[in-house]
């Protein structure tokens, strides 16, 4: 029997509560799996360098700099990995920042339980995703 591959998952973000609370809706599913967590961006540079994520999920504000520059830090790195940024609140500008910066994911924490695991599958193979909450705020994926 051959092993499904699982997708390897960084969180990055400076609470643990809710590094806790994604740690725990990726536990519960059969196919991720969460092989770091970053506390800063200095951090979760080192962390992607060294493990190469399949995913990396990001606070909107990973200290000390916004999830865009964030990104592009990533991707100034040779990271492959998908970016699914979670905020607290909903900015056009910032998720519009943060996608032309190499992010390709935007959700708000308050939706984590309902649509963590599906935003993550999702940009795993290479789709943008907005949760409904930024969609609505948003507009447009294609934008």
């Amino acid at each position: 029997m051959t092993a499904s591959k699982r997708t390897r998952v960084l969180i990055a973000d400076d609470f643990k509560l809710l590094r806790d609370v994604i740690r725990l809706h990726l536990e519960r599913a059969d196919d991720m799996t969460v092989i770091d967590e970053a506390l800063d961006v200095t951090d979760g540079l080192e962390s992607a360098r060294a493990l190469r994520p399949d995913v990396i999920i990001m606070n909107d504000y990973l200290p000390p700099i916004d999830s865009a520059h964030a990104s592009a830090l990533f991707r100034e790195q040779g990271s492959p990995a998908a970016i699914l940024i979670i905020s607290m609140r909903i900015d056009p500008a910032q998720i519009q920042s943060s996608f032309a910066n190499g992010a390709n994911g935007f959700m708000t924490k308050d939706e984590i339980d309902e649509f963590l695991v599906d935003a993550i599958r999702h940009i795993e193979q290479g789709e943008r995703y907005l949760s409904p909450r930024a969609r609505e705020a948003y507009g447009s994926i294609d934008q």
